[in-house]
């Protein structure tokens, strides 16, 4: 007890060097998996991204493209898993040797000091857990759908194709009837022609044959055989009633081919044509899964400096500020002045970190609950637990920091 009475500070100090350096393998261990995993888990979402999966022709006609994705994706999110496991395990570590640090303490400390080992031990426990807690993703959130189905039909009445063919259909009546019109037109103006001259040959003829019946004795005879030949002309006047007849027959059959093709097209148009095309397994809309320095870093790169800063300042500085001046006041207590204290106080009052947390727990039972005609997923990650811890340490710490310092007082003065 005489050895450590007078080496107490030294084992303490030797204790928490050995905790800072095991935790600082844990921590470096843990953030570096979690980063592995963050990055492996990122890619289920462009592996499964919905602009692709629509616009991927191969998905629309092929089942190998979904199964060669599917075994893309649960590849990634097997890999993605274990990565989390051992980060999770890491932290385990730094856990269980967080509270082997604690327990050492007090027992070697506890008839000594048992304030002050209890208020320091736990100090350097939350200062490891602030650090867990913000190099590693504390929320994920996902939009997603299960067998997304895109209902690709389409009547095509409705479609301006259908108004285009309509159109053309139009267009071709009236070019049909613009083209009989003018055969009309010409055979009418053929027929008046022949109609005129037959009828002067027939006026010549008949006039021959009433002088030829002034000629003797043969007269009589020879005007029979012009009036003969006369009748045989009188056809000719009447040839065009046929080819008249015939384009009136042209003009209902072509009326009755363009009706048929506006009613066979309308009845063919009028039905819907397609399919209910499902996509299986899970299309994703957004993923994301972010830590407190991943969040600064978005809001640092997308230039919104002031927000930046002030998450930096409130959730992890002013924190780091508050333990290490915990610390300080305690190896140090007889500078643990009124104004000392108030200093710390005020700076304690600054420290958005509990207000942080629940932040983060109103975000994910928002998220859970959001119904936007998608499936949202949101998950709590490990590393909000541990800053949780912190909050929770940082809540008692202030009270015991100020009967450690009064026992370290005391002691002292004895």
């Amino acid at each position: 007890m005489a050895v450590i009475k007078r080496y107490w500070k030294f084992l303490l100090g030797l204790f928490t060097l050995i905790y800072f350096f095991l935790a600082f393998l844990f921590i470096s261990k843990s953030h570096e998996l979690s980063t592995e995993a963050q990055h492996e888990k990122s890619k289920i979402a462009d592996i499964l991204n919905f602009n692709d999966r629509l616009l991927n022709f191969k998905e629309w006609v092929s089942k190998a493209e979904w199964d060669r994705k599917n075994a893309r994706y649960n590849a990634v999110l097997i890999k993605a898993e274990e990565l989390n496991k051992k980060a999770i395990t890491q932290g385990h570590y730094l856990l269980y040797t967080s509270l082997a640090y604690v327990l050492l303490s007090l027992l070697f400390l506890f008839r000594i000091r048992p304030r002050f080992s209890l208020a320091f031990s736990i100090t350097s426990v939350a200062l490891a857990l602030l650090f867990e807690g913000v190099l590693n993703p504390m929320l994920e959130v996902g939009a997603f759908k299960e067998k997304l189905t895109v209902k690709a039909k389409v009547k095509p009445i409705e479609t301006p194709a259908y108004e285009y063919g309509m159109d053309n259909a139009l267009s071709l009546d009236e070019q049909l009837n613009t083209r009989v019109d003018s055969l009309e037109q010409e055979i009418n103006k053929a027929t008046n022609l022949v109609h005129e001259r037959s009828k002067n040959v027939q006026d010549k003829i008949n006039s021959l044959g009433a002088y030829s019946k002034n000629i003797p004795f043969y007269g009589s005879s020879i005007s029979q055989k012009i009036n003969s030949l006369s009748s045989t002309i009188q056809p000719l006047t009447d040839f065009s009633h046929p080819l008249n007849s015939k384009l009136e027959e042209v003009r209902e059959l072509k009326q009755e081919v363009i009706d048929s093709l506006k009613s066979t097209s309308d009845f063919y148009a009028s039905e819907t044509y397609g399919i209910d095309k499902v996509f299986p397994g899970r299309t994703y809309f957004y993923y994301q899964n972010k830590g407190v320095f991943d969040i600064i870093s978005i809001l640092w790169e997308s230039k919104n400096y002031i927000v930046a800063l002030c998450l930096s300042l409130f959730s992890f500085l002013i924190p780091c500020v508050k333990l290490l001046s915990s610390v300080f006041l305690l190896v140090f207590p007889e500078l643990a002045t009124k104004r000392s204290q108030a200093v710390l106080s005020f700076i304690s009052k600054w420290s958005m970190a509990d207000v942080f947390v629940v932040g983060a727990f109103l975000s994910y039972l928002s998220f859970s609950n959001l119904s936007p005609g998608v499936d949202v997923e949101a998950n709590v990650l490990f590393g909000l637990y541990f800053f949780l811890g912190y909050v929770l340490i940082s809540i008692v710490l202030g009270e015991l920091l100020k009967r450690s310092i009064k026992e370290s007082l005391e002691e002292n003065t004895n």
